[in-house]
């Protein structure tokens, strides 16, 4: 009688865990909790304090602005500011305290005074793009990262008063239900896609190099309302905005390739200060072998960025070449420590990796299962690439054979987790672009459904969508470079559209 009363309570337990508005939590195992009062963070807060870091893009006058500002966080809708988003999702998550803030911010736990070794990162996403993380450091106390500056609330009221969420809930018109197909009353799309093609001027070097492009498609109810153009990578980030770049240095006919990603309203740092930054870090052990690396004429292909990683091909000329896929958070790059697929997908990413090899590569070479050659998949050896409407991993084993340099890559069968792809689903098939634009080679379709952007040998095509189907012609066309490709696409929807059209043409 007591172990059925006990199977009884578990049984309600668990069926009262699985009711909730929390998805996805990132702990020891996936459980969920009720809503209101169990939300991760719940009530009314205000900023009371700030904490300036080494990528701050704001001053000292900037950051003080903020101290008073209120911010609400309720199963209806997150405020922070003048910031909000209607139908927020909530994910936690428990990371290493240093780790965490390292990769991110390049900064330290004793900068925020935490002294925990493992610290709880909240994340709350919304359906227009919204995105943000908050670091629990108790129940009254939280940390937020805005534009590089670390801001610290504390909770005033346990709960949010019911006349502050109906007056944000005002305004539908803009925001509410924003990415669902029924509602095209006020449809606002934007991508941001990052270019990257060949620079076909090598003759002086014979090295590859690339130019990389932003551009920023922004349709209002279907119909295209500007596109504008940048150099480099602009990416939207929790922290702002920021850009990548790609550095080609020559000196003594040593061409090395240094890629630099900063925030955008902090301009990059100046020479001086970089190469100041450089001899402190030529005081580690480890820039002995960055150096070294250097030497054998080091080059760089980003192959894709999202907000907080970035897949690049690193090439060292040396006889015919090594090729090295490698992986890194965007505030790391220049780390030299390439993560490992674990680190983002657990074991079943590492399991994937080598079950794409033994498919990919063994079974088309039996000669390598009892060869002396070294062809073993390494675990750091992967990238991102796209393929037929998607992004897809694919893993590299480099190896020697007869004296030559050689690298073979495999499909890894395992989706990108949404920490490192968003909206990357197609509400029309591919097969279906294909028959209807047969000079189709990508597609990025909107959130709202409302838009198709189609990148063809020579152009990027864009599509209204109507009834779930393209319209016969497309209503703008931009031309590309020879063999462009996209390694970024961001789309945001709602009001950050009008937002990050601001920020791109400042």
């Amino acid at each position: 009688m007591k172990r059925k009363i006990l199977i009884i309570l578990v049984t309600i337990i668990m069926l009262v865990f699985t009711g909730c508005n929390v998805d996805n939590l990132e702990i020891s195992e996936n459980i969920t909790t009720p809503k209101n009062n169990n939300l991760p963070i719940s009530g009314e807060w205000v900023v009371e304090d700030y904490r300036l870091s080494t990528i701050s893009g704001m001053d000292e006058e900037d950051a003080k602005s903020y101290l008073g500002m209120e911010a609400l966080f309720h199963e209806e809708l997150v405020c922070l500011g003048d910031e909000y988003c209607l139908e927020p999702s909530f994910k936690i998550k428990n990371v290493n305290a240093e780790d965490y803030l390292k990769y991110h911010f390049k900064t330290n736990p004793e900068l925020l005074d935490i002294q925990l070794e493992e610290i709880q990162i909240i994340s709350i996403t919304g359906p227009e793009h919204f995105i943000n993380e908050f670091i629990k450091v108790s129940e009254d106390v939280i940390i937020t990262n805005i534009d590089g500056t670390f801001f610290y609330l504390k909770k005033v009221d346990e709960e949010v008063d019911k006349e502050k969420i109906k007056a944000l809930k005002a305004p539908k018109e803009i925001t509410l239900k924003s990415t669902q197909v029924s509602d095209e009353n006020d449809l606002n799309s934007g991508i941001l896609l990052g270019l990257k093609s060949l620079d076909l001027d090598t003759s002086k070097s014979g090295l590859e190099k690339w130019h990389y492009r932003t551009i920023f498609i922004r349709s209002h109810n279907k119909d295209t309302v500007s596109v504008s153009e940048m150099e480099g990578i602009l990416l939207p980030r929790m922290t702002g905005f920021w850009k990548i770049e790609v550095n080609r240095e020559n000196v003594d006919d040593k061409v090395n390739d240094d890629i630099v990603a900063y925030p955008i309203d902090k301009t990059v740092d100046s020479e001086a200060e970089r190469k100041d930054q450089k001899k402190e870090q030529n005081n580690d052990k480890e820039q002995d072998k960055i150096r070294e690396l250097k030497d054998e004429k080091t080059i760089k292909n980003i192959l894709f960025v999202s907000n907080n990683y970035i897949s690049i091909e690193n090439i060292y000329h040396r006889n015919k070449g090594q090729r090295y896929l490698e992986f890194y958070p965007v505030d790391n790059i220049d780390n030299n420590t390439p993560i490992k697929l674990s680190d983002i997908m657990g074991e079943s990413g590492k399991e994937a990796l080598i079950e794409g090899f033994n498919k990919d590569i063994i079974s088309r070479n039996e000669e390598y299962k009892n060869s002396l050659v070294d062809i073993n998949p390494k675990e750091e050896s992967f990238g991102l690439f796209r393929r037929n409407g998607y992004w897809m991993f694919k893993g590299r084993v480099n190896y020697i054979k007869e004296d030559k340099y050689i690298y073979e890559d495999f499909n890894i069968n395992a989706f990108p987790p949404e920490e490192l792809v968003s909206f990357d689903e197609l509400a029309i098939p591919w097969n279906v672009i294909k028959t209807d634009v047969p000079e189709a080679l990508d597609v990025f379709i909107s959130p709202n459904k409302d838009i198709a952007v189609i990148l063809t040998h020579n152009e990027i095509l864009v599509y209204q969508i109507n009834n779930g189907k393209l319209e016969d012609e497309p209503i703008e066309k931009i031309g590309l470079n020879s063999a462009e490709k996209v390694i970024m696409a961001e789309w945001a929807v709602g009001r950050y559209p009008q937002i990050w059209e601001r920020q791109f043409t400042q």
